[in-house]
């Protein structure tokens, strides 16, 4: 069950209600818009599974690009990103095992309804927040500065 959407760092979330043993969100990722910085979960598991569009998604310096059907687990420790480096709305689910990492979302999220939301989500304040907090969540950054293109695109 959806609880809510929000804009999270340019991408669209909607947050899924799941059991004790496990998160998930759908996300909408515009194009051209980059994911996080390259980062790891020391104790969750994480998958992405692209629904719609193409995803470029690195994990441990590998670029792959993921169409629709495309799953990837990903063990703790693994360094990752995303960036959707087509010219329509890449829609993809993601979840983690433990659960816990969504307070993340709910914590960074602008409600779709509040006046330009998806401008807010990458304010200048919310980033500084998120570099400086992420790792409450269990985010790590891995690198000082973000992917912004997967370089085997043309």
């Amino acid at each position: 069950m959806s609880i809510d959407s929000v804009w999270v760092l340019g991408h669209k979330i909607r947050r899924w209600v799941t059991d004790d043993s496990y998160g998930l969100i759908e996300v909408t990722s515009p194009p051209q818009v980059p994911g996080p910085p390259p980062h790891f979960h020391k104790h969750e598991r994480e998958f992405f599974l692209v629904l719609k569009g193409e995803l470029a998604v690195m994990a441990d310096g590998t670029w792959q690009t993921a169409r629709p059907g495309t799953f990837f687990e990903l063990a703790p420790g693994t360094v990752h990103t995303f960036i959707n480096n087509g010219d329509a709305d890449a829609v993809w689910i993601t979840g983690w095992r433990p659960k816990g990492f969504e307070r993340f979302f709910r914590d960074f999220g602008v409600p779709i309804e509040a006046a330009a939301a998806r401008a807010q989500s990458v304010s200048d304040a919310i980033v500084h927040r998120v570099v400086q907090s992420c790792e409450n969540y269990g985010m790590y950054l891995a690198a000082a500065k973000p992917v912004t293109r997967d370089p085997t695109a043309a």
